[in-house]
């Protein structure tokens, strides 16, 4: 059969498909040879070499498969234009059946094949699209030295802030650039691309996707993560975590230290399980078992993991406000740990774990493990088809902190029950009850749900949790809990250091079921191999997990030892989600706020101090004295989305429903540094603002109020100003009036990502000092590195024990130093 030579070019004719005079010479040579071979009467495939007339057919189909399993995936420019110019000549089909190709790819660049042969870049390129190099910013040696400042300053900067630093400084190019893209949404999308492009260009970041069912040992894709400084990308939620789809959520892993390969020092890791996201560190320590620094930090949004659908449909599921799916968490863990550079994982030594508050999760004991290694294999697929009641057997929803089934009547009656049997049993001090808290949850489920808790031998936080399936315990026995978390669940005794049975019998919660408590730095276990080991080497020391609040105190208190020198009492002011203050207390000062710590103190007068709690400390002679307000960040961010709204509302601003996250985030950004702006002119508002909107611990239905309100300062800055200054006093009101002056006289810490980036509170927040330069912020001030750093300033545990248990004997020599005066 043979082929007519018409629809080929002749020799030096001009044509679209070789505008490009490389592509000519190319394509040219590759005609004239085909359409030689095409005059000779027979259609042959030049490339291959296969002649039907002189190889027998059993030799041709086994040349034929042996070429198409060498096919490549990839091909480049100059290949293209090859077998472009072929298929002119010799036909699609054939050409496809020789080389192996699909028909619909040869199809697509014979379509393309005038964009192909035009092309001026490399012909090594495997790709036409973006001719030359990438888009690239003219600026970026002074955006290298605006993120290199934010590192110096310690922020965790977004690409939010890269671009409003670039429409701040260069505005004119912004508008060129933006005026290219066929519309505004396109344009940002564009951009935020291009700064993300720019971090991972210069070192600053490193995204990853989920390494779920990834081997441990094998360091795929985690084992050359070193990048420098973290620049966090934008979540569904414009949060500052990374940002997620439904196949590649993006999660943020950094490489602080000068850390290398060769290096075989120990490696603390901690593991922070908090409200929103799952952070795991890892710091170094030298011989004599001092900190040197953070090597790593990696983080995962749970968003990541709530986004993808987990219930039958495949539809998303919405997340009840103060409930979480454990399964969510486990893969988050899971996430963190296995985006850790592999080398430096191989190096840990010992966990440590803390995680939010307050909350409780019940689990079946001798079916965690198994159910855990089938959660954490399952892959998206898979994960996307199961129901959430596949291990209903295994474990319940975790009841946060922020759960409010416990209404103020529900609380009331608990109460009353505890007082009576105080009263006919004697008296004694131990920590309140409140909505959210561990106690009363476990209350109101008893009462109100049962049947949630058919087959459940065990409970505890959701870090306990972790613990457990981490050390691949199967027995009730093995569960364990420290005093700052089980004095946080309410009902516990400082002086006795357990639950008060007075009030485990009041609230007919069975103490069997209840955790066993343990001294912070108590070694509960052994990383467990397999899946449930979350990538960690196996059969390193696992120590009791911690609240994540004191183990942020007791970062800052490493950190301001090492930056200054200095042990002397401080105060640390938390405003995140919430807002805390902290104070480390002695024994001596306890004694001055008497009804939380008098052995003869009655119910009532706890009670009626429970906004503010003495609460135990990481060491057995510190104790920590903390008033906790829900309102703090949420409140703020609140504001912020009021104003969008009512923005909208008014047809100020389009309604425009299919904005990226990015563009999402960056409005949001815009209209909280505006009301900060706005907010810094208006100091002195006679405007109040009481900021209770969601209610405190000690008066859940407490709602907020606006007063002194006038014609002249109902202004956007009177309402900013006004609600950034009544968070302040509303969290400082909660201090006894026997410590307000303590907290005057002393340094402070600042920290949470509201306060370090809202000048507003910090202007506020100086009101309360006697001096403007006591007040430091912090933004180091980490609860995973205090969980890494806990088992060893705790428990005094040297380094060379560290290494026996590497070595599988768990000899640990636990010695107690002598505390330095904090």
């Amino acid at each position: 059969m043979n082929t007519a030579p018409a629809s080929a070019p002749t020799a030096g004719a001009s044509s679209p498909l070789t505008s490009s005079p490389r592509a000519q010479a190319s394509t040219h040579a590759l005609v004239s040879a085909a359409a030689a071979s095409s005059d000779a009467g027979s259609r042959s495939v030049l490339l291959q070499g296969i002649n039907p007339e002189h190889d027998d057919f059993e030799t041709a189909t086994n040349r034929r498969r042996r070429l198409q399993q060498q096919q490549r995936c990839n091909y480049s420019v100059k290949k293209k234009r090859e077998l472009i110019a072929l298929a002119q000549v010799a036909g699609v089909r054939e050409v496809c059946r020789m080389e192996g190709i699909p028909r619909r790819t040869l199809r697509h660049w014979l379509d393309d094949a005038e964009k192909i042969n035009s092309f001026e870049g490399p012909e090594s390129r495997k790709s036409i699209g973006r001719s030359g190099r990438r888009e690239l910013l003219p600026f970026g040696r002074e955006l290298t030295t605006f993120l290199m400042d934010g590192r110096l300053d310690g922020r965790e900067l977004t690409s939010s802030h890269m671009i409003g630093y670039i429409r701040e400084h260069h505005q004119p190019w912004l508008d060129k650039y933006l005026a290219d893209k066929k519309s505004t949404e396109s344009g940002q999308a564009a951009l935020t691309r291009l700064c993300q492009r720019f971090v991972e260009r210069h070192g600053f970041t490193q995204t990853g996707s989920t390494m779920r069912g990834r081997d441990a040992g094998t360091g795929t894709d985690t084992e050359n993560s070193n990048v420098t400084f973290q620049v966090k990308t934008e979540t569904e939620s414009g949060k500052d975590c990374g940002a997620a789809d439904s196949a590649t959520p993006k999660v943020t892993c950094i490489n602080i230290g000068d850390d290398h390969d060769e290096d075989d020092s120990p490696l603390l890791c901690g593991l922070d399980i908090g409200t929103t996201a799952v952070k795991c560190v890892l710091v170094k320590i030298d011989d004599g078992g001092k900190a040197v620094g953070t090597v790593a930090v990696a983080s995962v949004p749970l968003s990541d993991v709530l986004s993808k659908p987990t219930g039958l449909g495949g539809e998303t599921r919405v997340q009840e406000l103060g409930v979480q799916n454990v399964d969510h968490v486990l893969l988050a863990v899971q996430r963190a740990v296995m985006l850790l550079p592999a080398m430096a994982r191989r190096r840990v030594t010992s966990v440590g774990i803390c995680g939010q508050m307050h909350g409780i999760v019940w689990w079946c004991s001798r079916s965690v493990h198994e159910a855990a290694e089938r959660v954490l294999a399952a892959d998206d697929s898979k994960l996307q088809q199961q129901d959430d009641a596949s291990y209903e057997c295994a474990w319940s929803k975790l009841i946060t902190w922020q759960d409010q089934r416990c209404t103020p009547s529900f609380l009331d009656s608990c109460r009353e029950k505890i007082a009576h049997t105080n009263a006919s049993g004697g008296t004694s001090a131990f920590s309140p009850i409140a909505a959210g808290y561990g106690l009363a949850t476990f209350a109101h489920t008893l009462e109100h749900s049962p049947r949630t808790l058919v087959g459940m031998d065990a409970c505890g936080t959701i870090h306990d949790f972790m613990a457990f399936v981490l050390c691949g315990h199967t027995l009730p026995s093995e569960v364990c809990m420290d005093t700052t978390d089980a004095h946080s669940w309410g009902g516990f005794s400082l002086q006795t250091q357990t639950w008060d049975s007075r009030v485990l019998r009041a609230l007919q919660v069975p103490s069997s079921i209840l955790p066993a408590v343990k001294k912070p730095g108590t070694c509960v276990g052994h990383t467990s191999p397999g899946l449930s080991g979350f990538g960690l080497p196996d059969n390193k020391p696992v120590f009791v997990p911690m609240g994540d609040h004191p183990c942020s105190v007791l970062a800052a208190l490493a950190h301001r030892q090492a930056a200054s020198g200095s042990d002397g009492n401080f105060t640390l002011v938390n405003i995140g989600t919430s807002a805390q203050v902290a104070l480390v207390l002695t024994r001596a000062d306890v004694a001055k706020f008497s009804s939380c710590f008098d052995h003869k103190s009655s119910f009532s007068d706890v009670r009626d101090n429970s906004s503010f709690e003495v609460r135990p400390f990481l060491f057995e002679d510190r104790y920590v004295g903390v008033a906790a307000s829900l309102s703090g960040g949420n409140t703020f961010a609140w504001l912020v989305q009021q104003w969008q709204l009512w923005a909208k509302d008014m047809g100020l601003v389009p309604e425009c429903n299919d904005y990226t996250v990015a563009q999402a985030a960056q409005r949001e950004a815009e209209v909280y540094a505006r009301l900060i702006k706005l907010g810094l002119q208006r100091k002195n508002t006679e405007l109040t603002f009481v900021p209770t909107i969601n209610g405190e611990r000690a008066n859940p239905s407490a709602t907020g109020s606006i007063l002194n309100l006038r014609m002249n300062n109902w202004s956007m800055g009177d309402i900013s100003a006004a609600l950034a200054r009544g968070l302040v006093d509303n969290l400082f009101a909660m201090i006894p009036t026997e410590l307000q002056p303590l907290v005057a006289v002393q340094p402070m810490i600042g920290t949470g990502n509201a306060l370090v980036r809202n000048e507003l509170l910090q202007h506020f927040l100086l009101r309360h000092l006697a001096e403007p330069s006591y007040l430091q912020l912090q933004t180091a001030t980490d609860a995973a590195v205090g969980a890494a750093l806990a088992p060893l300033l705790v428990s005094g545990t040297p380094t060379s024990s560290l290494h026996r248990a590497d070595e599988g004997r768990c000899s640990w020599l636990i010695r107690r130093k002598e505390l330095a005066q904090t």
